[in-house]
């Protein structure tokens, strides 16, 4: 997985083999937007405790249409407005490597 980094060298997104990934899509910067092959979502992490009130009432709208929702020890990859063939489970399963890639590139 190839980072993309902004002007100030942070982590924005990036690209892999049959895809991108991009963390924030939208001008309030709440969600962001993957893409594998023919099929995209959007995707954001959230925490019940810790989420400002726009995540939280985004996922409160998220819940009421097709989403799915992986916590992972409190925090939640949620994924949404999916279009294409590509399951769920895939666009969670490059968000998960995509976060895990991301924390090891500060370390």
């Amino acid at each position: 997985m190839e980072m993309i980094l902004n002007e100030n060298d942070l982590v924005v997104g990036a690209r892999f083999e049959n895809g991108t990934i991009q963390d924030y899509v939208d001008e309030k910067k709440t969600y962001g937007l993957i893409r594998i092959e023919d099929s995209t979502a959007n995707w954001f992490l959230f925490n019940k405790d810790e989420s400002d009130d726009e995540l939280q009432e985004l996922y409160k709208k998220v819940l009421k249409q097709e989403h799915l929702i992986q916590n992972d020890f409190g925090e939640e990859i949620v994924v949404f407005n999916k279009i294409g063939s590509v399951a769920f489970e895939e666009f969670i399963k490059k968000i998960d490597e995509y976060l895990g890639d991301e924390m090891g590139s500060f370390i």
